[in-house]
């Protein structure tokens, strides 16, 4: 019986070998062209806390104080009010400076890091935004072609790793179903 399927199952072998191997390439292909569009993201989300915060600072000036004794004002305020916008202004202040490192970051990393640089410095929020609106590419440069050589492998990996997950309890019944069908050796 298992002669017979021994061949469907050398084809079935060969196409899932096949199949993860190009999902892992493509998948990881895709990281470049994600990558570009969280940088745009993350610019737009850190020129726009900047152009809040440039507010601020003009506020500021225009009444003879830096952003820091304008902010110091609002929170030591005795009005609710005044000093929800002092930490609103602390909160921006916060969030620019951590967009601006997360930024630098990323675009100085490179292409063997940007993967590790990207997992430490990701703003999620952002990044759920630039999948909802990912649009995949082919990738045409040396940094695609490394990401799909890496998913190449990755996939192949895990279709061994799961082929192997298989294999095992199947050759251990294969083991246990010949052991009760071969008769026990005669001693002379």
């Amino acid at each position: 019986m298992f002669k017979l399927l021994r061949h469907p199952i050398k084809f079935l072998d060969g196409i899932a070998d096949r199949v993860f191997t190009v999902l892992g390439a493509v998948s990881l292909s895709q990281f470049p062209q994600f990558y570009g569009q969280y940088m745009q993201r993350l610019g737009g989300h850190l020129d726009e806390a900047r152009r809040a915060l440039e507010q601020y600072t003009q506020a500021a000036q225009s009444l003879n104080m830096s952003l820091e004794e304008y902010k110091t004002e609002h929170l030591e305020s005795e009005s609710e009010v005044f000093a929800s916008t002092g930490e609103v202004i602390r909160d921006l202040v916060n969030r620019v400076e951590t967009l601006e490192q997360s930024y630098h970051a990323l675009q100085d990393a490179t292409i063997y890091n940007r993967w590790f640089v990207f997992m430490r410095e990701v703003d999620w929020s952002i990044a759920t935004g630039a999948w909802e609106n990912f649009m995949p590419g082919v990738p045409t440069t040396v940094e695609g072609l490394t990401y799909a050589v890496a998913g190449l492998l990755f996939g192949w990996g895990l279709y061994v790793l799961c082929k192997t997950a298989v294999a095992i309890p199947v050759k251990a019944v294969n083991a246990k179903r010949k052991k009760v069908n071969d008769p026990p050796e005669r001693e002379v």
